[in-house]
């Protein structure tokens, strides 16, 4: 006997509070006048640096921190059946923030990506460069602090009472990680080596299409070639397919003259486009001709051909 499930559909008991009702209304609000909603991952990243994107991002969307819960719900009462549910289960987990916008996201994240924050490195940190510190005045009095500079084999000098490096010193190599003594030497002399931004974890495109946050991150300058190439390829396909488009026509037509004036010249045809190199070439050929015999049967007489 077949059965049937009914599915039923969760009904809150209580009411929301005036704060969550508030807050659902503006990411209602919020999903319906921006098409796209970029998450980004909050963990770690500092106050500054949010602070920061917010105002490199007036005009080009809002960033907002919500509590994913509460946005999943805005998502579903906006979306209903058609929300991608790759965003429940991959996406909204753990810290996140958001920017809403109706940009090109790659385009935004290219923004992100061109006002990176640079802050002081913190242990554990793996540097995206090499470090190296420049020789000069360091603006730190003489102490204890030397033994840091010792222990990190940069050569100083005492100078106008105040510790100078003695010459540039490299005291990491990129994909490093940083040490907390390393962390606080570039503190003191105000070395700001690490490049922060937001991360992305995906985006969500009218709630149905999502991009994962590392494809974001496209090289134009291989794309541009490989356009060009592609774009190389196609015009030599139509011209040896003949295909007459605008971009071919002038080059099949001049290939098409070239063609017709090698052949009326192989086949001897009179016409004044090639009567000139027909002649030429039969004046050649009897030159040839009058060496060859001259030189086999010289008493035919005649001067030789010059």
């Amino acid at each position: 006997m077949a059965t049937t499930s009914v599915r039923q559909q969760y009904t809150r008991a209580k009411p929301y509070p005036d704060w969550k009702v508030k807050t659902l209304e503006e990411l209602e609000r919020l999903i319906r006048e921006y098409k796209t909603i970029m998450i980004f991952d909050l963990k770690g990243l500092s106050a500054s640096v949010l602070q920061q994107y917010r105002r490199v991002l007036r005009g080009h969307g809002v960033v907002k921190v919500f509590r994913n819960k509460l946005l999943l719900i805005a998502l579903r009462r906006v979306y209903g059946e058609s929300l991608n549910p790759d965003i429940e289960r991959n996406y909204l987990t753990g810290e996140n923030g958001y920017i809403f916008t109706n940009e090109n996201p790659f385009d935004l994240y290219k923004v992100i990506i061109d006002n990176s924050v640079r802050r002081y490195a913190r242990p554990g940190d793996v540097l995206q460069t090499e470090i190296i510190v420049p020789a000069g005045n360091t603006g730190i009095n003489p102490g204890p602090i030397l033994s840091r500079f010792s222990k990190l084999k940069i050569p100083t000098q005492i100078r106008e009472g105040k510790i100078w490096v003695a010459r540039d010193t490299q005291v990491a190599k990129a994909g490093d990680k940083v040490t907390p003594e390393l962390a606080d030497l570039l503190r003191l002399i105000k070395v700001k080596p690490i490049y922060e931004s937001l991360r992305i974890k995906a985006v969500l495109i009218n709630g149905r299409y999502v991009v994962k946050g590392e494809e974001l991150a496209i090289d134009v300058k291989a794309y541009e070639n490989m356009f060009k190439q592609a774009a190389s390829w196609a015009l030599n396909l139509a011209i040896n397919s003949t295909l007459l488009i605008p971009e071919t026509i002038s080059i099949l037509i001049s290939r098409a003259v070239i063609e017709a004036r090698n052949l009326a010249i192989n086949a001897n045809i009179p016409i004044a486009e090639v009567m000139g190199i027909i002649l030429a070439k039969a004046q050649a050929q009897a030159n040839a001709l009058a060496s060859v015999l001259y030189s086999k049967v010289p008493e035919l007489g005649g001067s030789r051909p010059g």
